[in-house]
């Protein structure tokens, strides 16, 4: 046993363990944490940058940006930690998500916004990712994963072979989207709760929230069993675990007892605010209309049929049919230097068998297609119909893929598929959906709703409609009142 390595070490470790004591900035308690102030803002920094070169964001003047800061900085100002500058963005797009990262930046998607019902929803959100940040969830999270570390180390000296994990920043930052634990996002809420209440603003809005979030999750369960695949539901939404669901509305009880009268709820204004914003998506990232997508910004549209379920990701369009097997990728880039669509479709696939390559012109494009699969026909199952579309320095690359022995039967929907793809017209294509204030009238019902708009939702319209105005799609509000829906 050499003892120089193991002591250094220790003395390292006790050293961490000295200067890691801090009282939390939230709960006043003393805790130990591996990470300095400094050192937290510095992150927090670094991971904004990231977040901005990877996510769109709403630019800093657009209306709803500006909104959600002014309502961001109203519940800042009543938290702890006010020697902090905390930013706040919109991230233009349909996930229902939010998430903060150390040091003061906090990010809420459009989709979640769209299914708020009021200005105090909107603050109990970015409340509780301030939450977050004043109890200094990301630091925890950080010594817990140098514990780990600091345990793999010591591991590494004593049995030959065993080393410390690699960085783990990739993992920190899925950890910080995802959630930190249950006992964490419930102390966001009880921080939420008490800062809303400073602020002024209604503490029952958080109850509000929690059951819109319980219907969209019940949604999306119900779309992704339908489509086949797994789902996720955002971080916060704790609310179907009983214990945490009642330890919430046992805080929800006791601040509104200590606010004596009800806060501000502000339905109006913030309907007002929404009127006329553009539904989960933008011009500039496209949206899914039925079974149609649009991308007014890339200039592109195509027509699914009524077997695929589509969605609109950051960098991908992708389907699948549901249930199947088969799927449905594209891709977007600008080129650098001229190319044949058929040299860019073979430069894709150059360790694949490509079939015989098809070229021509189609709506303005120039295109390629070809069927590609494995060489060694044992090597994969799968088979592909690739397309390339060329428009100047545009370049838009689709593949459609099935089981290789269910392609034949597949084929003529993939070449449909393909066929579809054209510039994109709005007085042919339509628009990208919005947001339109409207008054419940006697003898509307969602199901009506969801009817006149076309089902523009998909199948689950009705069931959308009145999950983003807090309605079950069975209960009506009474006539006169403002509500969202989506045209």
């Amino acid at each position: 046993m050499n003892r120089t390595r193991i002591f250094p070490f220790l003395a390292l470790a006790l050293a961490a363990l000295v200067a890691g004591c801090a009282t939390n900035p939230a709960s006043k308690n003393p805790e130990f944490v591996l990470m300095s102030e400094a050192e937290e803002l510095k992150l927090g920094q670094q991971m904004a940058a990231d977040v901005e070169k990877n996510l769109t964001l709403l630019a800093d003047d657009d209306p709803l940006n500006i909104y959600v800061e002014k309502v961001g900085q109203r519940v800042a100002k009543t938290a702890d930690r006010t020697d902090l500058f905390f930013h706040f963005q919109v991230v233009d797009d349909s996930t229902i998500n939010a998430f903060a990262l150390p040091g003061g930046f906090v990010y809420i998607h459009r989709g979640l916004i769209d299914h708020l019902d009021s200005e105090a929803e909107l603050a109990a959100v970015l409340g509780h990712e301030i939450g977050h940040i004043t109890a200094r969830h990301a630091v925890k999270q950080y010594t817990k994963a140098q514990g780990y570390q600091m345990g793999m180390v010591v591991a590494s000296i004593f049995v030959p072979g065993v080393w410390a994990v690699s960085p783990f920043s990739d993992l920190f930052a899925m950890i910080l989207i995802r959630g930190y634990g249950r006992d964490a996002e419930f102390q966001s809420d009880e921080l939420s709760l008490e800062y809303i209440r400073r602020a002024g603003y209604d503490v029952h809005a958080t109850a509000n929230i929690l059951k819109t979030l319980e219907r969209l999750d019940a949604i999306d369960q119900r779309v992704k069993k339908e489509a086949g695949e797994k789902t996720q539901a955002y971080h916060g939404a704790f609310a179907t675990h009983p214990e945490t669901k009642k330890r919430i509305e046992e805080a929800i009880a006791k601040v509104a007892a200590e606010q004596g009268t009800t806060g501000e709820v502000n339905r109006e204004g913030f309907l007002a605010m929404l009127d006329g914003q553009p539904y989960a998506n933008s011009s500039k990232e496209g949206a899914v209309i039925d079974h149609r997508f649009i991308h007014p910004k890339l200039d592109f549209a195509l027509n699914f049929s009524e077997r695929w379920s589509i969605h609109n990701g950051q960098q991908l369009l992708t389907a699948r049919v549901k249930q199947q097997e088969v799927y449905f990728q594209l891709s977007f880039k600008k080129l650098q230097k001229r190319h044949t669509a058929a040299e860019i479709l073979a430069s894709l696939f150059k360790k694949r068998h490509t079939g015989p390559i098809g070229e021509g012109e189609q709506d303005g494009f120039r295109f390629a297609q070809a069927e590609v699969e494995e060489s060694a026909p044992h090597v994969s199952y799968a088979k592909i119909l690739a397309t390339v579309y060329l428009d100047g320095d545009k370049c838009y690359a689709t593949m459609l893929w099935s089981k290789r022995d269910e392609f034949d039967a597949n084929r003529a929907d993939f070449l449909t598929l393909a066929k579809s793809f054209r510039h994109y017209d709005k007085a042919r294509d339509g628009d990208v959906l919005h947001i339109q204030r409207y008054v419940w009238k006697s003898g509307d019902s969602w199901p009506k709703l969801a009817a006149e708009s076309k089902n523009v939702l998909g199948s689950f319209t009705t069931d959308r409609l009145a999950a983003m105005n807090g309605y079950d799609p069975d209960v009506n509000p009474p006539a006169g009142t403002p509500i969202k829906i989506v045209r």
